[in-house]
């Protein structure tokens, strides 16, 4: 426990210094979701409404793409990253923790946010409340795959087309389930099998991630 709060504390410091870079993520919201309504006004409503969903999910996936760079940079910038590869017996439970602290970090404003603006331009509060539990089953679960691209691409300056590369293919299912479930519930269809997939999901890559992370870190830092 130690460990983690350590960790989601120096994440916090380091968020801090970088003043409106922490606002990012819920701009590029905003301005997604601006242009989004401003391109399809012409649309009928209840087309439009239905296509919410899919546009939120869009947009979170490209600001998770967008911020998964970041996840082991600044340890890799400041040497800090190899000491805890040196520290093997803890490195699992470390970079568990810097995952859950940059998801914390970057995303979770996003996935409250969502909801209140698919509410704004239309969608009912339920829906919206199934939009926000897939969210938070979804997101962090782009965060545990992406932090394997990130991993085994931290030692290239220039690897934010190479990580979107790796793993735009393998959020696909995350996509297709999360806009499933939100679609299902807008026409009042059972939605509990999406939702398990996506739990199970999420489960195999919280096992999975940080034991291909550690012998990812090891590989590109040899």
């Amino acid at each position: 426990m130690n460990i983690f709060l350590k960790n989601i504390s120096k994440e916090f410091l380091i968020a801090s210094r970088s003043g409106f870079e922490v606002l990012l993520p819920v701009v590029y919201l905003f301005i997604i979701m601006v242009f989004f309504n401003i391109s399809i006004s012409y649309v009928e409503k209840n087309i439009m409404i239905e296509l919410i969903p899919l546009m939120v999910w869009i947009s979170c996936l490209l600001i998770c793409v967008l911020n998964l760079e970041t996840i082991f940079r600044e340890d890799y910038d400041d040497g800090s990253l190899d000491m805890f590869i040196v520290n093997d017996k803890y490195m699992e439970r470390e970079i568990i923790a810097k995952i859950l602290s940059h998801w914390i970090l970057s995303n979770l404003p996003v996935v409250i946010i969502a909801p209140i603006i698919s509410i704004i331009l239309g969608l009912d509060v339920t829906t919206s409340f199934v939009l926000f539990m897939t969210l938070i089953i979804g997101t962090p679960t782009m965060s545990l795959i992406g932090s394997i691209a990130a991993a085994l691409t931290i030692s290239l300056k220039k690897n934010k087309i190479l990580i979107s590369i790796i793993v735009l293919p393998m959020y696909i299912p995350i996509l297709i389930f999360g806009t499933s479930a939100v679609n299902n519930s807008y026409f009042n269809i059972s939605y509990d099998s999406e939702l398990i997939m996506m739990t199970i999901i999420f489960l195999i890559f919280l096992l999975v991630s940080p034991i291909a992370c550690s012998k990812a870190l090891k590989i590109s830092l040899d």
